[in-house]
């Protein structure tokens, strides 16, 4: 019988994108992994003009208490709606931007968890 050590998979965690399909049409990228509750990564994704996407976090072990746009997109906007943050391209816009969030919580042994996710996006037609 195989053990796996709890804390080496219980912190493999995935942020994905997050909505319906009408999100899934208008956004594109890979999940982003990380394996610590104190964490920095970023990530490529794609998205329409004029076209939003919204991101949460799957798998963390611990509580989020909060979320936060760490750094304003320079084209489109950012927000958050409950703990889910959200880009929308400027419509009409093709090229490049780029935000960040961060999650803010406790991890699942009581110690803290920050995790920060940069997303680099491509704005197409």
């Amino acid at each position: 019988m195989i053990k796996i050590a709890p804390l080496a998979v219980s912190t493999l965690v995935a942020c994905c994108l997050w909505g319906g399909s009408a999100f899934a049409q208008n956004c594109s990228g890979a999940p982003i992994y990380f394996n610590s509750e104190i964490a920095e990564v970023e990530g490529a994704m794609t998205v329409k003009a004029g076209k939003g996407c919204a991101f949460n976090i799957s798998g963390i072990p611990g509580a989020i208490k909060e979320t936060v746009i760490s750094q304003q997109p320079r084209i489109g906007k950012a927000g958050v709606q409950g703990l889910a943050p959200y880009y929308v391209a400027k419509p009409g816009y093709q090229g490049s931007d780029e935000f960040a969030y961060t999650f803010i919580g406790t991890g699942q042994y009581g110690g803290p968890m920050r995790v920060t996710i940069k997303r680099t996006i491509t704005v197409v037609p």
